[in-house]
């Protein structure tokens, strides 16, 4: 270690090299800036000079954070899978949504899964599944189930195929085309849209009027034409109205538990007992 007071202007021959290459590979093995300072006992501006010298990226807070929390960064991979999809679609119906987190720097991603546990258990283990780090699952007030990560590295990996809020959530373009494509697989789709089902989908079932039907309801209809054109290339028959999706009748119904169905179990088990009605008549 170097004496206290030793400054980067010092570093000269091989024992400088050395020294850099510690400290860039500190750095790089997930220690912070502050951390690595105190240790060599140099200045954060010179520690700044030397990565950036060695076209090192700088980490940002959240990423940071994550590192010190889980001892390692998430694995982001390119393209729309099974599991990324269902965190998004998630997202889409149940997605937290703080307004200040840009400004702070935090990235937060997450869901509310209000009483549903089982529900923010799946979407977790997609998360872990897909990025290689377990959000925090935590319970605020009454019935109010949240599982959190604050990462800037994923937050800018999701917003890459969609964008999220309660009357702006959807897919982009690109996204939207390659789901629609012979290459997505219909039931990676269906799995896709399971996670929109669990967050906003319900299962009513009218006796007196022999009414039966899964619903999913939002106030974007923009981001229910969207589900609408999935639906139709899953083969899932179904009717859009102004604020809600609609599937009804037997073999469409069975066509929605084979291709989509639920994650959380009381929807589950609503969804096959209104089912099973069909055959006691």
């Amino acid at each position: 270690m170097p004496p206290l007071g030793f400054s980067i202007e010092t570093w000269e021959g091989k024992q400088g090299i050395v020294f850099e290459k510690d400290l860039v590979r500190e750095y790089l093995n997930g220690s912070s800036q502050s951390r690595i300072a105190e240790r060599f006992h140099i200045e954060w501006s010179k520690l700044r000079q030397v990565l950036l010298s060695h076209r090192v990226p700088i980490r940002g807070k959240s990423q940071q954070m994550l590192m010190d929390l889980h001892g390692r960064f998430p694995k982001v991979r390119p393209g729309l899978s099974r599991s990324k999809l269902y965190i998004i679609f998630a997202m889409f119906g149940d997605g937290l949504r703080p307004t200040s987190q840009t400004k702070h720097g935090t990235h937060l991603i997450g869901i509310a899964a209000g009483k549903d546990r089982d529900f923010a258990d799946n979407w977790i283990s997609q998360f872990e599944q897909e990025y290689s780090v377990r959000p925090t699952l935590r319970t605020v007030g009454v019935n109010n189930i949240q599982a959190s990560i604050s990462s800037l590295d994923i937050w800018n990996d999701l917003h890459c195929y969609a964008t999220f809020g309660t009357r702006s959530w959807g897919l982009r373009k690109e996204s939207l085309r390659c789901l629609k494509s012979d290459k997505m697989s219909r039931l990676d789709v269906g799995h896709g849209l399971k996670g929109l089902f669990d967050a906003d989908g319900s299962v009513k079932y009218e006796v007196k009027r022999s009414s039966r039907q899964v619903t999913v309801s939002s106030v974007n209809w923009e981001g229910l034409q969207q589900v609408s054109t999935l639906l139709d290339k899953i083969g899932v028959r179904h009717s859009v109205y102004e604020d809600c999706i609609a599937i009804f009748g037997r073999s469409n119904l069975l066509d929605y538990q084979r291709m989509i169905g639920f994650g959380i179990a009381r929807k589950r088990e609503a969804l096959n007992n209104m089912i099973s009605t069909y055959r006691v008549q």
